[in-house]
């Protein structure tokens, strides 16, 4: 029989808690801005991400499956809604007939673009504004650490259509 590991104690555990409330509220105030003046949603704007990032801005629908850790059948529902408003579409690979690419439109390069601006607004007064200078690089750290522990996960630094201070 192995040893069981201990629970972590109440300090640990308001600490998580917090961190996923936080989170919580962050997202939620982004999505609201997101859904308010530009008129799509955090998938959507991080499907335009993930393919303003990849190479030659495009990816398979399976691609689009591991990349936003959805079902098949989320990614595939996800990219018609976005075919259908213009923002992506539908490509048959150049290297294989086979395979169909999705690719962003001018339209979604472009809501893509000011998307990333109001995230960013949305981001520096939700969080940044809280996080002291002192707080910045402990904090940095620990996230790292944990983001760390998933390969998959993306690393810095993030690409950006934008010029960050």
């Amino acid at each position: 029989m192995t040893a069981e590991k201990p629970l972590p104690d109440a300090a640990n555990f308001a600490v998580w808690a917090d961190f996923v409330l936080a989170h919580t509220r962050v997202m939620r105030a982004v999505e609201r801005a997101l859904k308010s003046e530009q008129s799509i949603t955090w998938a959507q704007y991080d499907l335009l991400y993930n393919l303003s990032t990849a190479p030659s801005h495009a990816l398979s629908v399976s691609a689009v499956s591991r990349t936003l850790l959805y079902s098949s059948g989320s990614a595939s529902n996800l990219v018609t809604s976005m075919v259908k408003a213009g923002l992506v579409e539908r490509q048959r690979s150049a290297t294989d007939r086979r395979s169909i690419l999705i690719t962003p439109t001018a339209s979604g390069s472009s809501t893509f673009l000011a998307a990333t601006t109001l995230v960013l607004e949305v981001v520096q007064r939700e969080f940044a504004e809280h996080l002291s200078p002192a707080e910045l690089g402990p904090v940095g750290a620990f996230l790292a650490r944990v983001r760390d522990q998933d390969e998959s996960l993306r690393r810095p630094p993030y690409d950006l259509p934008v010029e960050l201070a």
